[in-house]
Parts: structure tokens; sequence; C-alpha cells
């Protein structure tokens, strides 16, 4: 091997520079004495200049970029080896090999190790490029009858309902404050002008314009909107920004899947943020948003076996109460009877 990083060995023949030194001077990262000393040995020995010549421009340009460089490397040394004991038993047999056969030799033992030392040295030169990282939304869910309170980046605070889900993009507040409920929320938003809040519920998007509102969903597509403090702006998804109408403080308001919107002005009252605080208070609700609120709370789902249910309201409250008597207090509400099977109940006209 070299015994100075400058100067290439005397490995076999005179002047011989190894592997490494071939493979350096090849790179660019010859000394210059290194250097002239290869350049030497290749304008004295032309066949190995070809070689060395057509393993340089193979691997400059159809290197593979998958090789297991150190395996290729054992595999290299390995045949070195068998190579010097096969030259070491011919020797002993009393043939004496002409130079210049021992010389090539030599040199397409140094050209298969070339290729893995190029591709060692080269690739070491190769910054890699990390991929894009992707970064997902976040979602916040809740279970049946369970509420949680989320912050979000800006300040903003939300508290979920039961069996609800907030999805915040992964951009939020970098251009735009947009989020996307399914199920009941409560939001108090900290006001920014220049870069407004707003809330997709299915077919409807509720902007906010400095406020505190609850937003309710039920399966029918039905929206609905209460208004605590300040004002928003409720409008169908797919509407013009200047479009829908403006909630003041203390107003109500419910949009449904065709973009029908409904205000009640000054009607808001504290049943509209009981949910809140744990309670379930349904005011002249519709059956389907009943059994909507039953699932979210009981993970109970109501089946209405007669249809003629469907135009009948619901006004009743709940405080924590088991799911049986809850169910019984809504058939008595509704003139029904309610029946009861695990996680299903039907409700049927009573004769």
């Amino acid at each position: 091997m070299m015994s100075d990083a400058s100067s290439p060995n005397q490995s076999g023949p005179a002047n011989v520079p190894d592997w490494e030194a071939i493979a350096r001077f090849l790179a660019g990262e010859s000394s210059d004495e290194e250097a002239k000393s290869v350049e030497r040995w290749l304008e004295a020995n032309p066949v190995e200049k070809d070689l060395v010549a057509r393993l340089d421009a193979a691997v400059t340009t159809d290197a593979p970029t998958d090789i297991d460089v150190e395996a290729a490397l054992a595999r290299v040394h390995a045949r070195m080896g068998d190579a010097q004991q096969r030259s070491r038993l011919t020797l002993d047999r009393g043939h004496s090999p002409t130079r210049w056969r021992t010389v090539t030799v030599g040199a397409l033992l140094a050209a298969a190790a070339i290729v893995g030392m190029m591709v060692t040295l080269r690739s070491a030169h190769v910054i890699p490029v990390p991929a894009p990282t992707v970064l997902a939304a976040r979602i916040y869910t809740t279970q049946v009858g369970q509420r949680d309170s989320v912050k979000l980046a800006d300040g903003t605070r939300v508290l979920l309902g039961p069996d609800s889900r907030l999805t915040v993009p992964a951009d939020y507040g970098t251009a735009a404050r947009a989020v996307e409920l399914r199920g009941d929320g409560y939001f108090d938003v900290r006001h920014d002008a220049s870069k407004p809040f707003a809330v997709r519920v299915g077919t409807a998007v509720v902007e906010d314009i400095g406020t505190t509102f609850t937003v309710e969903s039920d399966p029918g597509d039905t929206t609905s909107v209460a208004v605590v403090a300040g004002s928003i702006r409720l409008r169908a998804g797919n509407s013009a920004p200047d479009a829908g109408v403006v909630l003041a403080a203390g107003d109500r308001g419910s949009i449904d899947a065709r973009g029908n919107v409904r205000v009640e002005r000054q009607a808001v009252r504290d049943d509209d943020v009981a949910w809140t605080t744990g309670r379930l208070v349904f005011r002249d609700a519709s059956l389907s948003r009943v059994a909507g609120e039953i699932h979210r709370w009981y993970g109970v789902t109501l089946h209405i076996a007669d249809s003629s249910l469907l135009d009948r309201h619901v006004t009743t409250s709940f405080a924590g109460e088991p799911i049986d008597q809850v169910l019984k207090i809504i058939g008595l509400t509704l003139g029904a009877r309610v029946e009861r099977q695990g996680d299903s109940a039907t409700v049927t006209t009573k004769h």
C-alpha cells in the first residue's frame, strides 16, 4: 500500500500505483505529485490507460445508484487476495510470467476495485435533497357523550360537543383561518380582520366578524347558529363571500342543504349554549334533530317506524339522566312508544 498520501505505492512491478491512487486520480482527489505519478504510469502503459479511461466513462455516465459499495469492495478484496495467492502458486511452479502480463493482471484487479471506489468517492460529494415534508391537517374528535376543548394557534378556543369532529388545515393561520366542523361546536374567536375566521359545516359557511357563537348540525344537513357576542355571516358554501345574512349578538339562524336561511332576531337564550355545560335541551326540535343528539350523547340510534312522527316536535331537557329514562320522556312527549334493544331504539305510534 502507499506509504504517503501524495505518492503512489510500488505494488507489484516498479512504479505501478495501487487502485486507491488510481481511484483518487479519476475522482480528482490526488495531490499534484500523486497525479503526475499516475499520469506517467498510464502514458507508459497504453493498454491499462485505455481500460481505466473506459471504466471512468462507464462510471461517470451509467453508475448505478443502488450499488452495495461495501459488499462490492469486499468481493474485490477477496478477488485480489485470491489472485495474489494464484500468482504465488504460479511462481512456485517455476513459471515466470512476463512483466506486461503481470501488470495487466494487476490493472484488471485495480479496474474492478475502481468501480466501487469511485462510486464511494463521488457519492460522498452528493448532498441528498430531503423530500418535501407534507404537513397533515389536525383532526380533533370527541366520542359519544364526550365534550372537549381545543385551543387553536391564533388563540381561538373551540368546545366540541359529543361525537363531533373539528378539522384544522396544516396551514391554518398562514393565509387564512378556516376550519371544518361535523357535529356541535362553541367558538370563541380571536378576531383578526386581515384573516377572517370561517367554519364550514356541511354545505354551510359561518364567517366570524369578531364574535362568540355556537354551531349545531344534524343529519338532515341543517346548520343552526346562535350568536352570543359580536356578529357572524351565515351563507351557503357555494355562494359569494358577501351573500347570506349577518347575525348580530342575540340572533339565531339556520340554513339547510338547499341554502335556505331562517333568522330569529334577539331569540338566543341560555338554552342555546346549555350543551356546553352538559345539558341537552330541545325546544320545538324536529324528531330528526332529536335523533341526532341522542346518538351523539348516548350512542343510541333512533329508528322512526312511522313516517307521520317526522312532523312532530320535541320540547324538553336532560341533565345526565340514564338513556332509558331519556327515551321514555321522549316517547311521552311524542305520544309514541319507544322500544330499545342495545344501541338501537324504535319509535312507533302508540295506538
